[in-house]
């Protein structure tokens, strides 16, 4: 009678099918979005075709005194106060606008698809190639600044087009494009994520090295 040798889980798991179903998601959306952008009346993707705009001064802080209603009183010991920034926006927008909304859009869109692909790459490559290879520690040392410096260039351009927008719904605004440059959101969780990822493939490299000088010492 043989033996029935237990089935080993990949190592790869659930990494790989959950990259894969995300692509896959992001794909369908993207297709229903496309579609709708197309023959359904006020449908669009990635700011395409999208008829209503707005862009929110993060910088500026409106409020006011006034008494909430019962349904938002504060609880004893606490205040209420009605603090928010102010947000404009328009019906028609013009093809600058639109240009500008979608970079908006736009640049996150491409960060977070660069990034599935780039790790689908790793993990196929492993799967093909091995896990403690050189081939693969390369590839996750492109993943890791894709995550670390894309996150970067990513909310800099994010930031330097809803400024460039904003400047087109504002009257008598000083705000530009350069302005977006001192007001980007720092990706922290991004970042370290990247030098994560770095790390990881440099622990990898290492390893395979010390592996290769053992193997050549037998």
């Amino acid at each position: 009678m043989g033996v029935v040798m237990p089935k080993v889980r990949s190592p790869l798991e659930p990494i790989s099918t959950g990259v894969t179903s995300v692509l896959a998601l992001l794909a369908a959306l993207m297709g229903v979005g496309l579609f709708a952008s197309l023959f359904a009346d006020g449908g669009s993707v990635l700011g395409v075709g999208q008829k209503y705009i707005c862009a929110t001064d993060a910088n500026t802080r409106i409020g006011g005194d006034e008494q909430p209603s019962p349904d938002f009183a504060p609880a004893p010991g606490a205040t209420f106060n009605v603090s928010a920034h102010p947000e404009y926006c328009t019906e028609a927008p013009s093809t600058v606008q639109s240009l500008l909304n979608t970079a908006t859009q736009l640049a996150p869109f491409i960060f977070v698809v660069g990034a599935l692909l780039l790790a689908l790459w790793v993990i196929r490559s492993a799967a093909r190639d091995g896990l403690y290879t050189t081939q693969t520690a390369e590839r996750l040392r492109r993943l890791g600044w894709w995550i670390l410096a894309g996150s970067v260039l990513t909310s800099i351009a994010t930031s330097m087009a809803e400024k460039a927008l904003l400047a087109t719904l504002r009257l008598n605004s000083d705000i530009s494009a350069l302005s977006g440059l001192l007001s980007w959101d720092v990706p922290f969780l991004a970042i370290l994520t990247g030098l994560g990822v770095l790390s990881f493939a440099r622990i990898m490299r290492v390893g395979i090295t010390m592996r290769e000088d053992l193997d050549g010492t037998v």
